[in-house]
C-alpha cells in the first residue's frame, strides 16, 4: 500500500481501499507534536503520514476509518489557530465521513477487544457514536468470567478464543473483576464526523 524511499513518498492505494465503505487500521500509530503533517501509522512496509493522507487519499465511498493505534486523534494543540490538525482531519479531507481515533497510548489487549466490541455493535445499529459507546460500557464493566462467557459465544478463531481465556486465566484468579475498568482502557477512543 505504501512504499518510502528517502523522504521521497511513492503511496499507491489498493482498487480495494479506493471503494471500501469502512477502513480499520490495527497498528501502531504516533503523534508528531513539532510537525503535526509527519504524525501517521506504522504500517507493515513503511509509514502512512498525514501528510500522505492528505496528498493521496480519496475515500468517497467511506463511511467509518478506524485508527485502532496509540495517539491517532491527537492534534497540535500549542497552536493558537482554531485549525484541526491531526490524523483524523486527513481521513476526513479525503472523503471520509467519520474517524475513530484514539487519544492517548492504549493497551493493546483492551483496544483489540473493544474494536471487536463496536464492529459487532455496529452490525446491529448504524449509529457510529452509539455502537462506541456501547463498546466502551461494555469494556468498562465486564468481568473476567463476563469476558470468559462472550469468549465462547463470539465468532472470533479457536485459537484466538483460547489465547484470551488463557491471558484471562493467567493473571486474573477472581473472576468478578472488572480488568478494564479504569478510564486508561476505554476512554481513549473518540468519534469524529457525521456518527451514522
Amino acid at each position: 500500500m505504501l512504499g518510502i524511499n528517502e523522504n521521497i513518498h511513492n503511496v499507491t492505494l489498493h482498487e480495494k481501499l479506493l471503494k471500501a465503505n469502512c477502513a480499520f487500521f490495527f497498528c501502531h500509530g504516533y503523534f508528531n507534536s513539532t510537525s503535526p503533517q509527519y504524525s501517521g501509522l506504522q504500517l507493515a512496509d513503511g509509514n502512512l503520514t498525514l501528510a500522505d493522507i492528505i496528498t493521496y487519499f480519496k475515500l468517497d465511498n467511506c463511511r467509518l476509518v478506524t485508527l485502532s493505534a496509540c495517539e491517532t486523534g491527537l492534534t497540535d494543540f500549542t497552536s493558537m489557530s482554531d485549525e484541526y490538525i491531526g490524523l483524523p482531519s486527513g481521513f476526513l479531507l479525503a472523503g471520509s465521513t467519520n474517524v475513530v481515533s484514539s487519544l492517548w497510548t492504549v493497551s493493546a489487549t483492551a483496544t483489540a477487544l473493544l474494536m471487536i466490541k463496536f464492529h459487532e455493535e455496529l452490525q446491529q445499529q448504524s449509529n457510529i457514536v452509539l455502537a462506541l459507546n456501547t463498546a466502551q460500557r461494555w469494556l468498562r464493566d465486564t468481568t473476567v468470567k463476563g469476558f470468559q462467557d462472550w469468549l465462547s459465544n463470539s465468532s472470533l478463531s479457536l485459537v484466538w478464543q483460547a489465547q484470551l481465556n488463557q491471558y484471562f486465566d493467567d493473571k486474573h484468579e477472581n473472576t468478578s473483576t472488572k480488568l478494564f475498568e479504569s478510564p486508561f482502557y476505554w476512554a481513549a477512543f473518540c468519534h469524529i464526523g457525521k456518527g451514522d
